[in-house]
C-alpha cells in the first residue's frame, strides 16, 4: 500500500463518557488534509460464551432468550457481558454463566476475538468455549430477565437457518465452534 495515500486519525475529542462505553469524534487526514470526520463509540470489550454438554454423543446447547432494550426485541443468544474493568476474561465468563444459565463450567477454552462493527465501535467480543457445566447460580443482574433454553446442534443450525437467531455474536461464535472445535470435541469423547 502507498505509504503517501493512507488515511490517519489526526484528532480525537471525547463526546461523551460513560460506565462502559464513551463517544468520540475524529477527524481522518489523508495526505494532510482533512477528509472525514467519524463518530466513534470506545467499548471497554466483552465475552460470548458457547456453553455445551455432550449426551449420547449429542451435543447440547445453553442459550438465553431476553429482552433487548436497543432493538426492543426478544432475543436468542449466547450468553454473553460486558467486562468490568481489568477483570480476567475466564472469570467472566463463569460469572456470566452462573448469572444467566445458572451453571459453572469445568472447562474453558478461548478461540480469539472478533469485532462487532468495527466500521464505527472498537468493542472487541472474546469468544469461548464453556464445557463439563455444573449447576452453581448466582443473581441475575436486575435490569435482565431471561429464559434458558437448552436445545441440541440440529435445532440451533434450525433456528439460524429461520432466523429465529438473528445476534450476530451467536451466530458467530456457534460458527467457529462447528467448523473448529466441534469435530475435535465428538473425537475426544467417543
Amino acid at each position: 500500500m502507498d505509504k503517501n495515500n493512507l488515511i490517519e486519525r489526526s484528532s480525537s475529542q471525547i463526546i461523551h463518557r460513560g460506565d462502559y462505553i464513551n463517544l468520540r469524534k475524529d477527524s481522518l487526514t489523508k495526505n494532510g488534509n482533512i477528509i472525514a470526520e467519524r463518530d466513534v463509540v470506545e467499548h471497554v470489550g466483552s465475552i460470548v460464551a458457547v456453553p455445551y454438554e455432550i449426551i449420547n454423543g449429542e451435543i447440547y446447547f445453553y442459550l438465553v432468550k431476553q429482552w433487548r432494550n436497543p432493538v426492543e426485541e426478544w432475543l436468542i443468544e449466547f450468553p454473553a457481558g460486558t467486562l468490568n474493568e481489568n477483570e480476567d476474561h475466564e472469570l467472566a465468563v463463569i460469572r456470566e454463566l452462573q448469572e444467566e444459565i445458572g451453571m459453572i463450567p469445568k472447562s474453558i477454552n478461548y478461540w480469539s476475538y472478533f469485532y462487532v462493527a468495527p466500521g464505527w465501535c472498537d468493542e472487541k467480543i472474546h469468544c469461548y468455549f464453556a464445557g463439563n457445566l455444573e449447576k452453581s447460580k448466582l443473581e441475575e443482574d436486575i435490569d435482565e430477565e431471561i429464559e434458558v433454553i437448552k436445545i441440541t446442534y440440529d435445532e440451533m443450525v434450525k433456528k439460524i437457518k429461520n432466523s429465529e437467531i438473528i445476534d450476530l455474536k451467536t451466530i458467530s461464535a456457534f460458527n467457529v465452534f462447528d467448523n473448529f472445535f466441534k469435530n475435535d470435541l465428538l473425537e475426544f469423547n467417543n
